[in-house]
């Protein structure tokens, strides 16, 4: 696999990354993917507007990793959110082009996302909801030092989630940096 390179997004970047969040979580190619939610939601994960202004506040970043192509300039491959989130940072938004998901990309994304987090904001911790019913994305996350909190949450439903049934939440998911 080529090496991926590692930037912060910026308002051109607000198509390409609202359109890769939707593959990596609820289009069509990734439906046969472990990291889907498209056998739990139909609706749209974000919109343009809500991208825009993530990537706009001085407290969040749209960390974006790049693979090189010759013909076609830097391929976006995945990105992630971070956030200051008082002492600590939380992660978000994760999306890894389906066909890439088993290339290690995730991993080292993520581990971009810790260090940026460290840099940006001095953070303390990294935390993160994840739908408890995703157990093979939960255990992905524990392999990677993140530990159940406790803490759930209701899951946000609403007129355009288009979920397919209602028997989930949100659980918290939280790695501490301090040694």
């Amino acid at each position: 696999m080529l090496e991926p390179h590692f930037r912060y997004a910026t308002a051109e970047d607000v198509p390409k990354v609202t359109s890769l969040i939707e593959r990596a979580y609820r289009g069509p190619e990734a439906a046969e993917g472990w990291a889907s939610e498209a056998h739990l939601l139909t609706g749209p994960r974000t919109t343009e507007g809500e991208i825009g202004a993530l990537i706009t506040d001085s407290e969040s970043r749209f960390v974006l990793a790049e693979l090189p192509d010759i013909l076609r300039g830097d391929l976006l491959v995945g990105c992630a959110l971070i956030q200051k989130d008082g002492e600590g940072s939380y992660f978000g938004m994760f999306a890894i082009e389906p066909a890439q998901q088993i290339a290690g990309l995730g991993k080292a994304l993520l581990a971009k996302c810790e260090r940026a987090a460290r840099d940006l904001w001095a953070a303390k911790s990294m935390s993160m909801v994840v739908i408890n019913v995703r157990e093979e994305l939960i255990a992905w996350y524990e392999r990677r030092g993140y530990a159940r909190t406790g803490h759930r949450e209701p899951f946000p439903f609403g007129p355009a989630t288009g979920e397919l049934h209602r028997d989930f939440d949100l659980i918290e998911l939280k790695k501490s940096f301090e040694k």
